[in-house]
């Protein structure tokens, strides 16, 4: 600690400024005397000694080896302060004049960065130093809170004694015989401790169709010694932000007899011994984090947003007991930013004069196109696409596109979601079919005052088809020889196949089947009956899309050999969710004027399973099909949504993990 005077020198009293700091065991290291009695005894006469006055007959007897005495020492300077310790300070004004000083006055204070704090006020304008004595009950402490520099503020006032010179002349009006001066003690506080955090967010596909699971936060916190002797960790003990529960994940056993919170024994996995923690070590400890869910749907964070978790109180204990405590900052969850996507930098030079390029011109239509690599293909005698391979299709303007499905992905202001409600987890076994009740969710805008009907049906999702491979070229046999330049047959009332793609339109297949099997002539012995295809001729049926996993991702395991398998339909079509706006008040109406608030409504329905495989297995996975959407309950009845055009809103692979046993 430094000093420095304001007023520089000549007053009549003196202050001088200790730190008050617990002592240390002196320390000495002599060499053991195993066969030396002379030595021994010259050693027994030391007042560092530890074995007795009369050495054993024949042997000596010492303790020498052990450097650590039993005598007390004081720092011989000032040291260093941690942050969390308490900083302790004994202060002293000396009466070094020939005469009694009155009003002796002694105000301390401690100025950091950003604040000043008052430690103490002694004596007054009642107090008098004799000749020779001393202020000596100034003692002060401060809970060190802040790092780095700190400044301990000392301001003496007294008055002359009469006949006394003034040290220096005030010209602000003050009485004049009013002295005083000030004294400066700087000193630095370093972090003892370092804390680091780490979230962690559930990321299992079970985990994140459940209401608490996914929830959930898990907080890893690293501590590490950053003294130059040992910690003992007294308590470690987080404290949840507002709406947050936090679980100690480092406790192993609870005392549960003991009712009261505060005689409770926790046994850490970092009690007892494990308390202690050396120079330089470090540790991890993890807490869960929880809070109740109040919404149907999953909360939803902006990029950038900071959540605010809790503190960690820190309390512990240096060598010979000196106490320390740390309230860490407010550790908080930082939502990590989109990043905008990658823009490759133009190139230096044009694509004409890259070497071994070819610049791509514009796309037209009626040009020939060369192809540049052509796979050889068997030839077809009288094919007319024989000059062309048969895996290529030509692109013509009057050309239909090849056949989607009606049931596509849309970008549609209804979101939905699924939580899992119950799973009978103790209750699977091997070829017993088992139920999962779930619930599916949907958010969607709905006008003040209006009602709004939507129409879901969960279809299960299973792996697809695979085709089995084809016959090679060589195994083939050769097509049988036909005559040069005869005629081909064609069926009646369907055209040539072609290997071109096009869409497949039911309508007139059906017609074409009525055509076929209607009398030719009269006289027809019977009339074929064809079956009603449902999808032409009733205006009430959704044409689903097929229930097969688009893609390959991760799970692929899960498509390719599935666990439990679904019993009953492949799609399941639930009763109409109806969302009702809510109508604003007189008060709200200005605010939301112009805004259509959504509406979150809900469906319970339940899946039943069969296990086929024993261990650990995924179930799933489902997809939520919008089938209708309309406002209903008013004149201006809008059908958003046609039935004839369903749309996928969501997939899951996953919507559940479970433990078959035999």
């Amino acid at each position: 600690m430094t000093d420095t005077q304001s007023g520089g020198s000549g007053h009549l009293l003196s202050l001088k400024v200790m730190r008050v700091s617990r002592p240390s065991l002196a320390s000495a290291w002599q060499p053991f005397y195993s066969s030396s009695p002379s030595f021994s005894a010259h050693s027994t006469a030391s007042i560092l000694s530890l074995q007795g006055q009369t050495p054993l007959p024949g042997h000596p007897k010492t303790l020498r080896d052990l450097h650590v005495s039993e005598l007390l020492t004081l720092p011989a300077s000032f040291g260093k302060i941690e942050l969390g310790e308490t900083f302790s300070s004994c202060l002293c004004v000396n009466n070094e004049a020939q005469a009694d000083v009155d009003g002796v006055y002694l105000k301390v204070e401690m100025q950091t960065a950003s604040s000043k704090v008052l430690l103490g006020e002694f004596g007054g304008a009642e107090t008098t130093l004799r000749v020779g004595d001393a202020l000596e009950d100034a003692v002060v402490h401060h809970e060190v809170k802040e790092l780095g520099q700190h400044v301990l503020a000392c301001t003496v006032t007294y008055r002359l004694p009469a006949g006394s010179r003034a040290h220096a002349l005030v010209d602000d009006g003050t009485d004049p015989n009013v002295q005083s001066f000030r004294k400066f003690y700087k000193f630095a506080v370093t972090n003892p401790l370092s804390v680091k955090t780490k979230v962690h967010v559930p990321r299992a596909p079970s985990a994140l169709l459940s209401r608490t699971e996914r929830e959930k936060i898990f907080l890893e916190v690293h501590i590490q010694n950053l003294t130059t002797e040992s910690l003992w960790f007294e308590r470690m003990r987080f404290e949840a932000a507002e709406g947050w529960d936090a679980l100690d994940a480092n406790v192993i056993d609870v005392d549960k007899e003991i009712q009261s919170d505060q005689d409770a024994t926790e046994n850490s996995i970092f009690s007892g011994s494990m308390s202690l923690m050396q120079p330089q070590d470090m540790r991890q400890y993890i807490y869960i984090l929880s809070r109740p869910p109040t919404v149907l749907t999953p909360p939803t964070n902006a990029p950038g947003s900071v959540i605010p978790l809790g503190r960690l109180d820190i309390s512990w204990r240096s060598s010979y007991g000196e106490p320390g405590r740390l309230l860490t900052s407010m550790l908080s969850r930082k939502i990590p930013l989109i990043s905008p996507p990658m823009v490759q930098p133009a190139p230096a030079l044009p694509p004409h004069l890259k070497r071994g390029s070819v610049a791509s011109g514009p796309n037209r239509p009626h040009s020939p196109q060369m192809s540049m690599s052509r796979p050889d293909s068997p030839s077809r005698p009288g094919s007319p696409f024989r000059n062309r391979p048969p895996s290529s299709v030509v692109s013509r303007a009057q050309t239909p596109p090849p056949h989607m499905h009606q049931a596509s992905v849309m970008v549609s202001d209804v979101e939905t979601s699924l939580f899992v409600r119950e799973i009978p987890h103790d209750a699977i076994r091997l070829q017993k079919p088992f139920k999962i009740a779930l619930t599916l969710v949907v958010s969607a805008p709905v006008a003040p005052g209006r009602k709004r009907s939507l129409r879901f049906a969960i279809q299960h999702l299973q792996p697809p088809r695979t085709l089995l491979p084809a016959v090679s070229q060589q195994q083939q046999p050769p097509p049988a020889p036909e005559p040069p330049y005869s005629p081909r047959i064609t069926s009646p009332g369907f055209a040539t196949p072609s290997p071109m793609s096009a869409t497949f339109n039911v309508h007139l297949a059906h017609q074409k089947l009525v055509q076929v099997a209607s009398p030719s002539a009269p006289g027809t012995a019977a009339t074929v009956r064809l079956p009603v295809l449902p999808e032409v001729l009733d205006p009430e049926t959704w044409a689903l899309p097929p229930p097969f996993f688009d893609g390959a991702d991760e799970l692929s395991h899960v498509r390719d050999k599935p666990g439990a398998l679904f019993c009953g339909a492949s799609a399941l079509v639930l009763e109409p969710i109806e969302l009702v706006g809510d109508v604003p008040g007189e008060e709200e109406e200005d605010d939301s004027k112009g805004k259509i608030a959504p509406v979150d409504g809900s469906k319970e329905f339940e899946l039943q399973y069969m296990p086929v495989l024993t261990g650990f297995t995924p179930v799933g996975g489902l997809r939520a099909i919008l089938l209708e959407d309309k406002y209903v309950g008013g004149e201006d009845d809008k059908l958003l949504l046609s039935r004839a055009e369903p749309k996928i809103l969501k997939q899951w692979d996953v919507v559940a993990e479970i433990w078959v046993s035999t």
